[in-house]
């Protein structure tokens, strides 16, 4: 699948061929999508910010992006992708938008390159000192010899994969894992053994570690950041996020969002585009 109106590139950063969606004119959005999905995620908030170039990255080893024996798989190896990336395309000032584990490598490339990072805005993403119990879990049946099986079994069956051991927790009108979601992000994962593959080797190295080496990059981050979580998110809980937008070193706004959990771009795509383009504006980054 492809974003519609957007036109695929690729961008040749030596360990991998990386693919990216490019859509529209204006300032420079950047979106990076978290574990285990693609850059398709944001599929239903790109055509809500009109008036912004928006890239959207598929991370090595997802989408289009395929792995080679050199691509990273870590949370700092993707972080380290995003800033060749931007340093590959010659950006000078972008915004980075992004959820979940994208937040973590939005907030490592930010800090590596302030000088071309103006604004972050970040959904439903890691918070320093809190350890989602189902990622320990995930952890820890990754380095079984028969994960790959394992998690193709339970994703796949749709009743398994709506409780909340599986993707239950993640969305809270769970209709949307019969939905699109399922049908453009988690099939053809299901669908394709080295992509399958790819995400059980990330969460496998997955370290807690990143997450809490956070709370030292969050007072270098001076740009202007947007707080986004849903209320009823399981995986970082509302009021542990809220805690943790005092320890950025600039502007930082946090909204909660009802009726929502961890997938907040995917359960209400416009509210999210509504609230960065809000966000962006307030902060002198206007739309053309």
């Amino acid at each position: 699948m492809s974003i519609d109106g957007a036109t695929r590139h690729f961008v040749d950063l030596g360990h991998t061929n990386l693919s990216y969606q490019k859509l529209g004119e204006g300032p420079d959005l950047v979106f990076l999508h978290g574990w285990p999905l693609n850059g398709d995620t944001w599929r239903n908030v790109v055509p809500h910010l009109d008036g912004f170039t928006r890239w959207v990255i598929d991370l090595p080893g997802t989408g289009q992006s395929k792995a080679t024996d050199a691509s990273p798989y870590t949370v700092r190896g993707y972080a380290d992708t995003v800033v060749a990336f931007l340093d590959a395309l010659g950006f000078d000032d972008v915004v980075l938008v992004a959820q979940d584990s994208g937040g973590m490598m939005a907030r490592f490339a930010a800090e590596q390159r302030p000088q071309v990072v103006s604004a972050l805005s970040l959904a439903g993403t890691e918070i320093p000192g809190v350890h989602a119990p189902l990622v320990t879990l995930f952890k820890f049946l990754a380095k079984l010899p028969a994960a790959k099986s394992m998690f193709k079994v339970n994703m796949s069956n749709r009743f398994l994969a709506r409780t909340p051991l599986i993707l239950g927790g993640t969305v809270y009108d769970k209709s949307l894992l019969d939905g699109e979601l399922r049908a453009n992000l988690l099939d053809p994962i299901l669908a394709d053994d080295d992509a399958l593959e790819w995400a059980v080797k990330m969460i496998k190295h997955f370290s807690f570690d990143d997450i809490d080496a956070l709370a030292d990059v969050h007072p270098n981050l001076t740009m202007p950041v947007l707080l986004a979580f849903g209320e009823d998110d399981g995986f970082f809980p509302v009021d542990k996020a809220r805690a943790m937008a005092d320890q950025f070193g600039g502007p930082t706004e946090f909204v909660s969002i009802p009726n929502c959990k961890l997938l907040l771009h995917e359960e209400h795509p416009k509210r999210f585009a509504e609230l960065t383009s809000t966000f962006l504006e307030n902060h002198n980054v206007r739309s053309s």
